[in-house]
């Protein structure tokens, strides 16, 4: 868990964001209350800065943030059944590509030829501002997996009544558990209880 009291332990935004209704004593607990929170979510993860957090709560707290909230869970859960059929060893959905897509097209941008410095580049700016823009990180994070990463990567904690996922970037691709601290050492301690109990 981070300082900031959210899961980072998926390897990629999309999934931390799955990550974000964790179980507690076998029911699901959701970290993200509302707009507010989902701001705060997205300042830990570094998706936004604290200048644009701030921005984000000034301009949009409120109905369209309160419309940017319900569109986040709806988003959470179409990438959550993404998340259970990649683990599966199943493609990831038509819900969860819809999902995505929906988020995407909720940042319409234009390609503007800007000068940096003593050269010139190209950078994709916002045409209209919205709040749902706020969630096109987490729907591009997911967009990368499915272009340029690896789906079969996509693991589901094997912690007993765990249900958080993570995208496996051990070397030999054998990590099994969210955190070494948590799920994993709860096993380690239960495999010792089992040894020693078994040989006495």
């Amino acid at each position: 868990m981070a300082d900031s009291g959210f899961l980072l332990v998926g390897n990629l935004l999309w999934l931390d964001f799955v990550n974000t209704e964790p179980m507690r004593n076998g029911v699901p607990h959701d970290l993200l209350e509302d707009f507010r929170v989902l701001v705060r979510w997205l300042r830990a993860t570094g998706s936004l800065g604290e200048p644009d957090a701030s921005r984000a709560l000034q301009q949009w707290e409120g109905r369209e943030g309160a419309a940017a909230f319900t569109e986040a869970r709806r988003l959470r859960a179409a990438l959550r059944r993404g998340a259970e059929r990649l683990a599966a060893g199943e493609p990831p959905g038509e819900a969860m590509v819809r999902a995505v897509n929906r988020v995407l097209a909720a940042r319409p941008a234009c390609t503007r030829l800007v000068r940096r410095g003593d050269r010139y580049v190209t950078r994709l700016e916002p045409l209209s501002s919205s709040a749902i823009q706020l969630l096109v990180p987490i729907a591009e994070s997911a967009a990368w997996l499915l272009e340029h990463g690896d789906p079969a990567l996509v693991r589901r904690c094997a912690g007993a009544g765990c249900v958080l996922h993570f995208y496996d970037t051990t070397k030999n691709r054998s990590r099994r558990w969210c955190s070494m601290d948590g799920c994993g050492s709860r096993a380690k301690a239960g495999a010792y209880y089992r040894r020693r109990h078994l040989s006495g």
